[in-house]
């Protein structure tokens, strides 16, 4: 039996949908059915996103800049007609340059050949973080390869290459800010200015504000796909706290061992129950970016030194 296409709703600016051309390309080369609903002016306000179109299964909403990722969508997902959750990312549009790294970026993720199942995990160094990470590795491990960079074990600088070795998915615990996570003696957008590694397919910043803009022109979470160092990042967009970010990290181990393949699914199925546990956290990026590694990243993120 043929496997089901999915549909994704891509809403962009008519004058910078040339920009996502190479992302566009690289879905419909995957099978992905895309929808486009391109404005002239205005952007449509989420609360209509949908309407009009049927079975939509991930949604990109892609605007100008200036808008914060907390004014354009109210949460991670929207919600269908039908009952279901809608992943729904925010894509920052600036100049054609930046627009054009991310397609590029998204579009070899997409692309590449990954049939591995590995996790970075990276952690703040202090008890109540890498207790999480040891659970969620504990959970996990029986079908996923897990690596282990905590900032008890690697450096900011083994950080980046750790990032650009291209798994599949990385999840981060600690203290966030708007420019970037506190671990690792602080990391910032701007570690990646050098950035040449191969994208990861996506990054979760389970923390405080890490895709806020409070004294920043672009957020961290926002800044890492446009840089290309992830095809798609998830963070939040003001204080969260350690309990729903723990129960974020619990549903992640649940949904990943029920087998999502994508950014997009697996934060709709690993959403806590609780609203108030969604309602900071933003996707950024490419909502269907495959979880999956290439047999190559998971070679590379071994060769990566850690402390012993």
């Amino acid at each position: 039996m043929a496997e089901h296409a999915q549909r994704l709703l891509l809403v962009a600016p008519q004058a910078q949908l040339d920009d996502l051309d190479a992302l566009i390309q690289a879905w419909r080369g995957r099978g992905i059915d895309v929808v486009v609903d391109s404005y002239q002016q205005a952007m449509p306000i989420a609360d209509t996103l949908l309407d009009g179109h049927d079975a939509i299964e991930a949604l990109l909403l892609a605007g100008d800049a200036r808008r914060a990722p907390a004014t354009v969508l109210p949460g991670p997902f929207l919600m269908a007609r039908d009952g279901r959750r809608v992943p729904a990312a925010w894509l920052p549009l600036r100049n054609s340059a930046a627009n054009q790294r991310f397609a590029a970026c998204a579009a070899r993720v997409q692309r590449r050949t990954a049939s591995e199942q590995s996790l970075a995990l990276f952690s703040q160094w202090h008890p109540q973080y890498l207790r999480v990470i040891e659970r969620i590795d504990s959970l996990v491990r029986a079908q996923w390869q897990t690596f282990r960079w905590s900032g008890d074990l690697i450096t900011r600088e083994g950080l980046v290459d750790a990032v650009g070795s291209g798994l599949g998915l990385g999840v981060y615990l600690g203290h966030g800010r708007a420019v970037g996570w506190v671990g690792y003696h602080g990391v910032r957008s701007h570690h990646f200015d050098a950035f040449d590694g191969e994208p990861m397919g996506a990054l979760m910043s389970l923390c405080c504000r890490t895709a806020s803009r409070r004294r920043t022109g672009l957020s961290y979470a926002e800044a890492l796909p446009l840089r290309g160092v992830a095809a798609a990042s998830f963070g939040a967009t003001s204080d969260t706290l350690h309990t729903d970010n723990t129960r974020w990290a619990i549903g992640l181990c649940d949904a990943l061992s029920a087998g999502v393949k994508t950014i997009g699914e697996l934060v709709a199925r690993a959403a806590p129950a609780s609203p108030s546990a969604c309602k900071a956290y933003r996707l950024i990026g490419d909502p269907l970016a495959p979880l999956a590694s290439s047999r190559a990243a998971v070679m590379d993120a071994l060769a990566v030194p850690t402390y012993p």
